[in-house]
């Protein structure tokens, strides 16, 4: 990874940080870890289609898809860090 990636990376978990600690104050405000959750995935949903399809637009099953394979690389690369984190030896 150059430089440049790192820096991505780095400012993207920044942001990922800003965002756990909203659903955290959510949550504390007495809102359900799963409605937050829920909350986090259709807010994450509806960016993602504003992204490809802009405000007037929606996803075609295609779009559907491709955004759905873009979140489980996602989760994997996350579940890999936590491996790594929480079971370096790498045993299941």
């Amino acid at each position: 990874m150059n430089e440049q990636q790192q820096q991505q990376m780095q400012e993207t978990m920044q942001l990922v940080e800003r965002f756990i600690e909203l659903a955290n104050k959510i949550k504390d405000e007495g809102k359900s870890v799963e409605m937050v959750n829920t909350a986090l995935q259709l807010a994450s949903g509806t960016y993602s289609t504003y992204l490809t399809a802009g405000n007037e637009g929606y996803l075609h099953e295609s779009g559907i898809n491709k955004l759905t394979e873009v979140f489980k690389y996602n989760l994997t690369q996350i579940q890999k860090m936590k491996k790594a984190q929480h079971n370096p030896e790498g045993k299941d």
